[in-house]
């Protein structure tokens, strides 16, 4: 049996959740406070709603439903963008000489998807010694582990078919 597109919903539902919390995470804190309040529930909501649906997933494999595992894999690489997209932008509010041109979350999303996606544009780079580890620690773990797993995960599909 294939995987219906409303089977997509939750990794579509983790990267809204994980967005609203990425954009709303406060950048100034000694702001205004009903700003840093705002976003900060903002911030809990996405969570709360990428929580739900990683436990509403997790349920799911554990129940052994079939077709779970790119799903999965989706979410997971949502998590990893989301997550070094984040680190990028705070090492650069607290040491602006680590990145030449990542200065809005934005940049630091484009910045990683870039890395990870090999193009490496040129635009946006690392100077730091802090950022260039971090930046050689994405690329590993994106050639090993992401790529093993979608080539695993291909490999088993491939062997399901048959």
């Amino acid at each position: 049996m294939g995987e219906s597109s409303f089977s997509w919903s939750r990794p579509a539902l983790l990267l809204a959740g994980l967005l609203t919390a990425y954009y709303a995470f406060p950048d100034d804190w000694d702001g205004e406070p009903v700003a840093v309040a705002l976003g900060l529930a903002a911030v809990a909501a996405g969570l709360a709603l990428l929580a739900t649906m990683m436990v509403k997933e997790l349920v799911s494999v554990h129940r052994g439903d079939p077709g779970r595992g790119m799903r999965v894999l989706a979410m997971l690489l949502v998590l990893l963008i989301m997550a070094s997209s984040l680190t990028f932008f705070l090492i650069e509010e607290a040491n602006p000489e680590q990145f030449d041109g990542l200065q809005t979350r934005t940049d630091a999303l484009y910045f990683t998807l870039a890395t990870m996606s090999t193009v490496g544009f040129g635009d946006v780079h690392a100077k730091g010694q802090l950022a260039r580890v971090l930046v050689c620690l994405l690329i590993v773990f994106d050639v090993a582990v992401v790529a093993s797993l979608v080539r695993a995960y291909s490999f088993k599909s491939g062997q399901q078919q048959d």
